[in-house]
């Protein structure tokens, strides 16, 4: 096994775009998204692809992990302003972390957390947050695990 940073190649878009495909699958079965009304994912590889450039473009962190050549999973995350008001200026932000099912709880997700971490400390960044759907519980408990802690909570209501 392998953690190497992604390059913004075809064939790095094409392991990331089939790690989202199961990530989606698994987001749909939760009942995830259906207030804002998700995109099918046969019609999202174009917004995959932008998404996936971006984090070339800006100060991002993108790591893949990989058994051969085969793609398991990967990190995303970056550097961001925070409003004005606070006192730190910018904090780390985790977008998204994936290991393809049959590899996980091989510790695979804490290596690549473990990494992410690290390159955050190198910016001189102290803080790092992350979003997640309250209906998610099992990827919930692995970040309480990590040691986040919630401190907002985000509403919706259809009208």
């Amino acid at each position: 096994m392998e953690y190497v940073l992604a390059k913004n190649t075809e064939e790095d878009f094409q392991g990331f775009l089939k790690l989202e495909e199961e990530f989606d699958r698994h987001y749909v079965n939760l009942g995830i998204g259906e207030q804002y009304v998700r995109i099918p994912f046969e019609e999202q590889e174009q917004i995959s692809r932008e998404e996936f450039a971006d984090y070339f473009k800006n100060e991002g962190y993108f790591l893949l992990a990989k058994e051969g050549s085969e793609y398991i999973g990967y990190i995303a995350g970056g550097i961001q302003e925070m409003p004005r008001g606070y006192a730190m200026r910018k904090v780390g932000y985790l977008d998204s972390i994936i290991v393809a099912e049959k590899y996980r709880g091989q510790g695979i997700s804490k290596q690549m957390r473990d990494l992410f971490f690290e390159w955050l400390k190198s910016k001189d960044i102290t803080i790092c947050q992350l979003h997640v759907k309250t209906k998610n519980t099992e990827v919930i408990d692995m970040y309480e695990k990590w040691g986040f802690e919630p401190d907002e909570l985000r509403l919706w209501k259809k009208i």
